[in-house]
């Protein structure tokens, strides 16, 4: 995970779904190729789902997630 981009997203930041998904886009446009990007945290599985779905979708494998407390950190691979 060397190329990682978190941007200006804060640790303990939670995102809507539309945050999410504005924020994949901005940096789906930045790249050569794949690569891991750190998403924030969102307030509940679906909405992490949700966002790792929207182009470019993130297939099984390029998702990492947990659930910790009420927060669900997401990392995507696109």
């Amino acid at each position: 995970m060397n190329a990682q981009t978190t941007g200006s997203i804060a640790a303990d930041q939670v995102l809507t779904v539309e945050e999410g998904v504005k924020l994949k886009r901005s940096l789906s446009g930045r790249k050569d190729g794949p690569e891991w990007h750190w998403m924030g945290n969102f307030g509940d599985p679906v909405a992490a789902v949700t966002v790792a779905n929207q182009p470019p979708a993130c297939p099984a494998g390029r998702v990492v997630f947990t659930v910790n407390g009420n927060l669900v950190p997401a990392w995507m691979f696109f």
